[in-house]
């Protein structure tokens, strides 16, 4: 796998810093050569060295103090300090230490053994600069790849991949399962990737892979395809037949929450001119939420065209349906909708209510499970809706005073609502879920 170039800064002589040069760069570095620490601290203002390599001593200033002043200036992650000695004194070479460096070498020291200290210590710094729980790239080697792509003559794609309903996951089955599916992705991107392609975790369930754009489209199908193999494994039967998890929430609000699968937003430099490390990963999370309103594991590319909502459409009125035998509930769900700014009609039937629906567009429906209709109860109606191509779009709400969420559920209904309720937290789920229905 592809790893952000280390560069190297040394602060020696024009003759000996050649020298040292000539000697990294074979290691794969990119070295920069000064001669001075003042030049130092002024190439410091836009380089971020992985390793600084310098004299203890110089005519224009002492190695050691310029240790001091490292470590005190910049902040995390600093660059690694080896300093130079040309004294056989091994107390002066432990001075050294206490001054800051983390490492004394001989300026006598044998070539090979240079590089292989300074490769040593760039793997360490590797090491600590990677994701614990994935050893993947962390945010700061992703940043410095990035970085590294905005200045390349070479074109690059980039792939921001998470998990949708891993709060949910991780509710249910606790947050070490939920480390477990973190780290089953991981495995997928270092097996799809190439050693020419990227991978870095920045945190939680949040990725980064970077390709080429020839690679982008491929490589993302490739990601969801394996994760979806795999990703059952992690669940009881019992779900996985089941198709859902079930979310609770606050009083007593339960709603169906489909499994988890892979959202991954591509951006390429083919596509636009990216200012920053940070432009690249915020375009690519916004298509990244583009693909999460899809189903499934899905991906979005900024060079695919996005359905969008017509301003007129999006500035009709949504149209609610409350099905409820309580006329007192009734007038009082209709009001309080209609305050609201929604379109609400009201009836007491499952057969009107399933007339209503395929007469009219109805966005959603507040539905009692106990109805007086002899051929239909709410649970039937809500099947009967969810099983028809053409209304099981529609949106539905159990508001019932029957104690089983599940049956609720497992009848279609995309949330169970137990009676009584709260009306603020009524009319806060059916915002959420209208908006879901209307992305």
């Amino acid at each position: 796998m592809l790893l952000p170039t280390p560069e190297i800064m040394i602060i020696h002589t024009i003759k000996l810093a050649s020298q040292y040069a000539e000697i990294l760069e074979k290691t794969g570095a990119k070295v920069h050569l000064v001669n001075t620490f003042e030049e130092a601290n002024e190439l410091l203002l836009f380089l971020h060295p992985d390793l600084i390599l310098m004299a203890a001593q110089m005519e224009n200033g002492d190695g050691r103090l310029y240790c001091q002043q490292i470590r005190a200036a910049l902040v995390h992650p600093r660059p690694v300090l080896i300093l130079l000695h040309s004294s056989e004194d091994v107390n002066e070479r432990i001075n050294s230490f206490r001054y800051g460096a983390d490492d004394v070498l001989g300026e006598s020291i044998d070539r090979n053994e240079l590089a292989i200290r300074v490769l040593a210590h760039l793997r360490r710094r590797q090491e600590e600069l990677s994701n614990p729980l994935t050893k993947l790239p962390g945010p700061i080697l992703i940043r410095l790849m990035l970085e590294q792509c905005l200045v390349s003559e070479k074109n690059w794609a980039a792939l921001s991949i998470d998990l949708n309903n891993l709060r949910i996951y991780n509710e249910t089955y606790g947050d070490l399962a939920g480390d477990q599916l973190i780290k089953a992705l991981s495995a997928i991107l270092l097996d799809t990737v190439s050693e020419t392609e990227f991978a870095g975790h920045i945190e939680a369930d949040d990725f980064l892979v970077i390709t080429t754009p020839e690679r982008r489209i491929k490589l993302a199908e490739q990601i969801c395809s394996q994760f979806d193999e795999i990703s059952k494994r992690f669940y009881l039967p019992d779900d996985v037949q089941r198709g859902y998890l079930i979310a609770t929430g606050t009083g007593g609000i339960r709603r169906r929450v489909p499994l988890i699968s892979i959202a991954v937003g591509i951006v390429s430099s083919i596509s636009r001119r990216f200012q920053s490390f940070v432009d690249v990963l915020t375009t690519s999370r916004d298509y990244r939420f583009l693909a999460k309103l899809g189903f499934g594991s899905t991906y979005v590319s900024d060079d695919m065209p996005v359905t969008k909502k017509t301003s007129q459409k999006s500035s009709t009125r949504s149209r609610i349906l409350v099905v409820e035998p309580d006329g007192a509930m009734a007038c009082l769900l209709q009001e309080t909708l209609s305050l609201e700014g929604y379109s609400v009609e009201v009836t007491s039937s499952a057969n009107d209510a399933l007339n209503i629906a395929r007469d009219q567009k109805i966005d959603l429906m507040l539905l009692e499970s106990n109805l007086s209709d002899r051929l239909m109860d709410g649970w039937n109606l809500c099947r009967t809706l969810k099983e028809d191509k053409e209304l099981r779009g529609i949106g539905v709400v159990m508001v019932t005073s029957h104690p089983d969420q599940s049956l609720a559920l497992e009848s279609g209904a995309d949330l169970y609502l137990p009676k009584p309720f709260d009306l603020p937290a009524l009319l806060s789920e059916v915002k959420l879920l209208l908006r879901s229905r209307r992305s």
